[in-house]
């Protein structure tokens, strides 16, 4: 028999078993449900196969109907039809077994129905997660097979999709190490077949989300020198995970020509890209020009989706109760307290929004959308806590792995080809925090240092929780709209919104009062292992020599620091410096006085750094703390295990996995806007067109340097 016709055979034969799995699971389910749920039972056994039977068939004959009519007539009828519909199967089941049966199911009412359909989607999503089991079937019969009939009618092209996988603060190492260890075997594969090709790049000065993303899809992050910082110019607290900022920066940044200003969609983001279709992406909420056709409700509300994510948002909730006790237990170190609020942060991000990604992610490839940009954000949730290249983070791989198996899976389906490019924005270092180290933050020493000169009032921000915000994000794009959930979400977070944008966890701790700052003020804010320490009273940026001449104990008290490696500081007379124990870098002129402190951050150290002084927003100081040269760990001035944001260790070795026919060029990619380059001549060539020479921005940004 010809290999082909063999390959049909075992498809049919796989097809044939996996539905007889199907049934025998729900067969299983509903004996359980019967015994905990009221007004749902079954007087004999035998009668919950042929039940089991009717549901598995009923669903599958009646989705195909629910997405006709939502996709006819409006997707916010979506839910409503799929909970009705999902009961009425279970009270039909109920009516076969009686009618041709030996009779004894009961189904009290059509609610009782939607509780146990409820219960048949988070039961197999349990015994899933506890037992291993792969749910692939049941998911494509729930969600990509409806999906694809939802989108049959699609056009078909040759001209091929891209889609961006970004995977938040994975380090080309901990990848690595991850694929050796058989947590990631669909991307170990894709190397091992000679499909995909993998190389690290180096990131700008703040390596952190906003200012890599903002590179990537824009083309430029110029002006965000930290996660958070006081911006002298616009005379404000900015903070990456706030979606006012990233609003201001994109309408500062944006060209209009970003990576996906060509029919793109951006999911999960910081910036858009300049994408027309956003979910959950910050600089761009509730934007109204986004078709009612895609919204997030849309996707998730559904008696299957709905049980899965709650079920598996609970699960992880208790899995991470688990983790942190053991690591206590264990007595591993370094590590940080992870207190009941983080749980439910941590769950949002690696079971409610991988989830919704993994949805969103196959109906855009189903409905041919050319280019689609998804971060996600559970690895780097959950390296910050418990440590970058631990089980706790790998597990959080694994599940990522299985995402895009079924992602590339669903590119078979698809109405265009698509290339498949999976990236992290920036890595993760690790160490033991400086507060742990030193018995003081950053914000302690900078108070001490100025006592000597008078009163001062410090503002400290170490730690304003990332995660919230791409959870506030999600809860923003839920509220847009004008369905009855959207309205019932408006009037439960009533209290905890400003300005249409959900607040969960932010405070108005930024200054004290709310006031805006005096002659006394000192901010102190931290990003990963990169401090910034401002005066708001100085309009415009202070100078080596104005620092002095005001607090002639400060810039000698930091170096001298034994967790500091060195500051960023600008001389009226020399220019930017960089400054360390033992010598001081002249960065206009590559100058070095001294024993060079810059040796244990790389080659590009200097530039980055230049290029961070010639903002116009630069911090008065920036802050470095020390990298151990043998293991590569470095002292965060926030309270996490995992961090980044500066310079030193694996924060500085992101990767870009990709198909191998690309060429990436000869050049290093050395910052976000060159990868950005990159980027948009590969897709340039996938249409035919031309694109500019890959190495123009980093050759250009080198000589400038030099």
């Amino acid at each position: 028999m010809p290999v082909n016709a063999q390959g049909a055979v075992s498809m049919r034969l796989r097809t044939i078993v996996r539905f007889l799995e199907v049934i025998v699971l729900q067969a299983v389910l509903l004996g359980l449900l019967a015994l905990i749920i009221p007004g749902f039972g079954f007087e004999d056994p035998v009668m919950l196969v042929p039940a089991a039977l009717a549901i598995t068939l009923g669903q599958s004959l009646l989705w195909p109907l629910i997405y006709g009519i939502a996709a006819r007539f409006g997707p916010w009828l979506f839910p409503v039809l799929s909970f009705f519909l999902t009961g009425a199967l279970i009270s039909a089941a109920a009516w076969l077994d009686n009618e041709f049966g030996i009779g004894g199911v009961y189904v009290a009412d059509l609610w009782t129905g939607i509780l146990v359909a409820f219960g048949l989607s988070a039961g197999n999503t349990i015994l899933a997660a506890v037992f291993a089991l792969d749910d692939e079937a049941t998911y494509n019969r729930m969600v990509t097979e409806p999906l694809r009939r939802r989108y049959r009618d699609v056009s078909k092209t040759d001209e091929p999709g891209f889609l961006f996988l970004e995977i938040d603060g994975l380090s080309e190492p901990v990848l690595r190490d991850a694929m050796a260890r058989g947590y990631m075997p669909t991307l170990q594969r894709w190397l091992d077949s000679g499909s995909h090709a993998l190389m690290r790049w180096d990131p700008d000065l703040s390596s952190q989300t906003s200012a890599s993303q903002a590179g990537i899809l824009l083309g430029s992050n110029e002006g965000i020198p930290a996660f958070r910082w006081w911006d002298k110019p616009r005379q404000d607290l900015m903070v990456s995970s706030k979606m006012r900022t990233a609003h201001e920066l994109e309408l500062q940044l944006s060209t209009g020509e970003g990576l996906l200003a060509k029919g793109g969609a951006g999911r999960w983001n910081a910036f858009s890209g300049n994408a027309a279709d956003n979910i959950g992406v910050f600089s761009v909420f509730g934007d109204a020009s986004r078709g009612s056709d895609n919204t997030l409700l849309g996707y998730l509300i559904t008696p299957y989706m709905l049980a899965r994510i709650l079920t598996l948002y609970v699960m992880d909730v208790l899995r991470e109760w688990w983790q942190a006790w053991r690591q206590v237990r264990q007595d591993v170190r370094p590590r940080v307290h992870r207190g009941l609020k983080y749980s439910f942060v941590r769950a949002a991000t690696t079971t409610a929004m991988q989830e919704a990604s993994r949805q969103i992610l196959t109906s855009d490839m189903l409905r041919g959308v050319p280019e689609v940009y998804n971060t996600f954000f559970g690895y780097d949730e959950v390296a910050h806590h418990s440590g970058i290249d631990r089980e706790d983070s790998l597990k959080i791989l694994a599940t990522l792995d299985r995402i895009f198996a079924h992602l590339e899976r669903v590119a078979a389906l698809a109405p265009r080809p698509y290339h498949l490019i999976v990236l992290s924005d920036h890595g993760q270092s690790q160490g033991a925090t400086f507060l742990q180290k030193y018995g003081k933050t950053l914000g302690d020493v900078t108070h001490e240092l100025l006592a000597a000169r008078g009163e001062t009032r410090l503002t400290e921000i170490a730690h304003d929780d990332e995660a919230l915000g791409h959870v506030n994000a999600a809860l923003t794009d839920a509220m847009q709209g004008t369905t009855r959930t959207s309205h019932v979400l408006r009037r439960l977070l009533e209290r905890r919104t400003a300005e249409r944008e959900a607040t969960l966890g932010l405070s108005a701790r930024e200054l004290p009062d709310g006031r805006a700052p005096d002659v006394t003020d000192v901010i102190v804010l931290a990003s990963g292992n990169l401090g910034v320490i401002s005066f708001p009273q100085w309009k415009e940026l202070m100078t080596l020599e104005q620092i002095g001449d005001a607090f002639p104990e400060l810039i000698p008290g930091l170096i001298e620091h034994p967790g500091i490696s060195l500051l960023l500081v600008t001389s009226a007379a020399h220019g930017p410096l960089a400054i360390g124990k033992e010598g001081a870098v002249y960065l206009k002129s590559g100058r070095v006085e001294g024993e060079n402190p810059l040796t244990p951050f790389g080659p590009h150290a200097a530039r980055h750094l230049l290029r961070e002084a010639e903002f116009p927003n630069v911090p008065d100081i920036v802050v470095i703390s020390t990298v151990d040269p043998e293991t590569g760990e470095v002292p965060a001035f926030e309270e996490l295990v995992g961090n980044h944001g500066g310079l030193g260790g694996w924060q500085r070795e992101p990767f870009v996995l990709y198909p191998a026919h690309f060429d990436p060029g000869p050049e290093e990619i050395v910052g976000a806007g060159h990868l950005h380059d990159l980027l948009k001549r590969w897709l340039a060539e996938s249409r035919g067109e031309l694109a500019e020479p890959v190495a123009e921005r980093a050759v250009g940004a080198a000589a400038a340097s030099s």
